[in-house]
């Protein structure tokens, strides 16, 4: 087959189509069907060149499941794996298991539909074809969207339900402001707290954005969630509380022109910090994101020159765009 240089309008319209239907797989919260995952999951252990005949046990987290896993690896019997799990997880582990750090599925199931959408894309679509033989170990592949993450161990699969919530925002990005993104059922209390993508702590997704101390953000040392901080307490609470010390404003236009469009301002934060007579920070637009981000600079920065100069590492830079 030829190599595809470009795709028609007709082709590239068809792509939310496609985008709707994996995110409706990916989202989806259905509990898993016995039947059909067995028939899922013994293709799939075929696929990867383990044996079939082996049982299946159906859990309600990644959790549960990782439990399950190491109770397996230390010769507790399949039929008592649940049991097990509960033990573990409600009674305090009363027979000292050995639960080392977790690691990740061989298949994470539904949560691989973004994958499984580009491909769904280019064979219906572009009409990419590929050997039989390939193809139909793919669609095995792609047969583990319909059910949650998959441990194939050598005398057992563990298999755990999908989550019981999942929130997305407008961009179709894990989030929910005031409780958790995802959740699962069962033990071990497994939520996954987000805003706007961002997996953030869990005082920050349910706290109401009033109720927020500024102060709370020099807990933060991720600059992702610090943004989404910024972005749920408002700007605004900032500025109002912070002294303005230099402004974009104040500038040519033709000649920082970078610094008007991400609307650059350096304020004293001193209100933050216990002790500091000056605390400034740089204020812009993320112009990939718009959203607002802080950065603290050193005491010594009185003005967006040497702010912005410090933020580049001391070097003197002319942005001039953004690839």
């Amino acid at each position: 087959m030829d190599k595809i240089e470009t795709i028609t309008k007709e082709q590239e319209a068809l792509m939310p189509k496609y985008v709707d239907k994996w995110v409706a797989i990916g989202t989806s919260t259905e509990p898993l069907d016995p039947d059909r995952t067995q028939e899922i999951v013994n293709k799939f252990r075929g696929l990867i060149e383990r044996k079939t005949d082996v049982p299946l046990i159906i859990v309600n987290n990644p959790i549960e499941a990782w439990v399950g896993c190491c109770l397996s690896e230390q010769d507790v019997k399949p039929e008592d794996i649940v049991e097990g799990i509960n033990e573990v997880l409600t009674n305090n582990n009363p027979k000292d298991y050995e639960i080392p750090q977790g690691f990740l599925p061989w298949a994470s199931g539904s949560f691989f539909a973004s994958t499984f959408s580009f491909y769904d894309y280019i064979f219906d679509v572009l009409g990419v074809r590929l050997e039989d033989e390939l193809y139909e170990k793919y669609k095995i592949w792609q047969d583990t969207s319909e059910i949650g993450c998959v441990y194939p161990l050598e005398e057992l699969t563990i298999v755990c339900e999908k989550p019981t919530e999942i929130n997305l925002n407008e961009d179709r990005v894990l989030h929910k402001d005031g409780g958790a993104a995802l959740t699962y059922a069962g033990h071990g209390d497994f939520k996954v707290y987000s805003l706007n993508g961002v997996t953030v702590p869990e005082w920050l997704a349910v706290t109401p954005a009033e109720e927020i101390e500024l102060e709370r953000y020099n807990e933060i040392e991720n600059a992702d969630i610090k943004a989404e901080f910024v972005r749920k307490v408002g700007i605004e609470r900032f500025i109002n509380k912070g002294k303005l010390i230099d402004t974009y404003e104040k500038y040519d236009k033709k000649q920082h022109d970078w610094w008007h469009k991400s609307e650059y301002e350096l304020y004293d934060m001193a209100f933050l910090f216990d002790g500091l007579d000056t605390a400034p920070f740089l204020s812009m637009v993320n112009q990939t994101t718009k959203i607002f981000h802080l950065e603290g600079v050193s005491p010594q920065c009185q003005s967006l020159e040497a702010a912005v100069k410090e933020r580049f590492g001391g070097r003197d830079f002319k942005i001039r765009d953004i690839a």
